[in-house]
């Protein structure tokens, strides 16, 4: 820590404030940045190091250097992450990974809008997103990245295209998923599988040399009349692209179709658009997929349970909001908020590799699921403290931390399923063809 924090200047002549210290104080005191001041900060300092800095000097320590030094700790903690022979799985069904990517967003104080423009209109004038995708097969983070709310998805999506490799399979939401990503996915020898975005023209070929619009109305009455949960077709997206795909269309139960078109004609009305089309409707009775695996990959039957695993997602993001804090936040300078933000990912990236190293041991061993918000929940709130003392001063063994937290875990930490739905690990085998082992 002392030599990476000397080599991003951070450190640029002997100081009682040296990398590891500041590493210890910004990344393993656990508190937020809206409950915490500077000098809550200077006391810290001096109660648990011996070291006596005025709040006024300490705010300056919030530079560009001190953000390179926890920029480059995180880099090299992605760099060293396990390897990926450590997978539960390996090579099923030809993917090499299942990556799932999302992004999640916070507001900060709109004096930063220059460098974190928000949504403006009605929503904030100044927002942080972070963009997060991993490899549900080993857990390996394939991307982690901090920009402002108005850097879309669609925009990352281009931008991060060569961490896509082959043999790899995509699950995105819609809004990452444009035509010229579909391509470039393809011509990666990748693999996709998405919904289509409702304003690309989705075709299907005659039988002469011509190309028409799927009737859905004509596709949802057809499902409807021969009592059919799915069906799949060759499809081809774009107007002007036409790339070829499979179309995989599931008929939503009458509730949840009842459920979408309230919540459109109420848009609607808030709006003061006009009435819903005859084929809004029936498109909307139904959930569209689209993909260019193999049938023997991801079968029609399991599409949209293959499409699930990427709410896995949504369950990282609530970790780190409700045990991690990232969002809460408060008025500072952009430094300090940049500081906290990077503090806060390597702290997440630090518990994510005892995470799963827990959750990979737990299933081999006992075949049973880590419940990864209990296990977070523990770990932030009761373990820092031995987790810090293990990292920067060396004292301790990782073995032994390990070996106490895997007890703990086998016994506390467990997911439990719920009555009616599958647990994440059941809905991963099932998609893989692998018979679930647990109890």
């Amino acid at each position: 820590m002392d030599q990476l924090s000397r080599e991003a200047g951070f450190v640029q002549r002997e100081s009682k404030l040296n990398g590891s210290v500041f590493f210890n104080l910004i990344v393993f005191h656990n508190e937020s940045l809206k409950s915490q001041s500077l000098n809550d900060m200077s006391v810290t300092l001096k109660d648990e190091y011996g070291i006596e800095i005025r709040k006024q000097s300490l705010h300056e320590r919030f530079n560009h250097n001190a953000l390179a030094f926890l920029k480059e700790a995180l880099e090299k903690l992605l760099h060293q992450q396990f390897e990926p022979q450590i997978a539960l799985f390996k090579d099923l069904k030809g993917f090499r990974r299942i990556l799932i990517k999302d992004s999640t967003c916070f507001q900060i104080d709109t004096s930063l809008a220059q460098y974190y423009e928000g949504s403006g209109g009605g929503g904030s004038e100044a927002s942080v997103r972070i963009q997060f995708e991993y490899d549900i097969l080993s857990g390996r983070i394939n991307d982690l990245s901090v920009s402002a709310f108005n850097h879309q998805d669609a925009k990352d999506s281009l931008e991060t295209i060569e961490l896509t490799k082959q043999g790899d399979l995509i699950i995105r939401d819609i809004a990452y998923m444009g035509l010229q990503v579909l391509q470039m996915i393809q011509s990666l020898n990748g693999f996709y599988l998405c919904r289509p975005n409702p304003i690309v023209s989705i075709l299907q070929k005659l039988s002469e040399d011509g190309y028409e619009k799927v009737d859905f109305v004509e596709v949802a009455h057809y499902m409807k009349t021969h009592h059919l949960s799915c069906l799949e077709k060759e499809a081809y997206l774009g107007s002007k692209e036409k790339i070829k795909t499979r179309l995989i269309v599931y008929l939503l139960p009458e509730e949840e179709y009842a459920k979408r078109i309230r919540k459109a004609q109420k848009n609607n009305k808030k709006k003061s658009r006009k009435p819903l089309s005859k084929e809004y409707k029936a498109r909307a009775a139904l959930n569209l997929f689209v993909t260019n695996t193999d049938p023997e990959q991801i079968p029609m039957e399991k599409a949209w349970d293959f499409y699930r695993l990427r709410w896995q997602i949504e369950l990282i993001f609530k970790i780190w909001k409700s045990i991690c804090h990232i969002e809460k936040v408060k008025k500072v300078k952009k430094h300090r908020l940049e500081c906290y933000i990077y503090a806060k990912l390597v702290l997440i990236v630090l518990s994510w590799q005892i995470l799963w190293r827990t959750a990979r041991k737990l299933y081999i061993k006992e075949g049973k699921v880590l419940s990864f918000f209990k296990a977070s929940k523990t770990l932030i709130h009761s373990k820092l403290k031995d987790l810090r003392e293990i990292i920067t001063p060396g004292k301790g063994s990782m073995q032994q931390f390990m070996k106490q937290f895997y007890e703990l875990s086998k016994s506390n930490h467990l997911l439990e399923k719920r009555r009616k739905e599958p647990t994440s690990m059941q809905r991963m085998l099932s998609c893989l063809d692998i018979e679930y082992k647990g109890a």
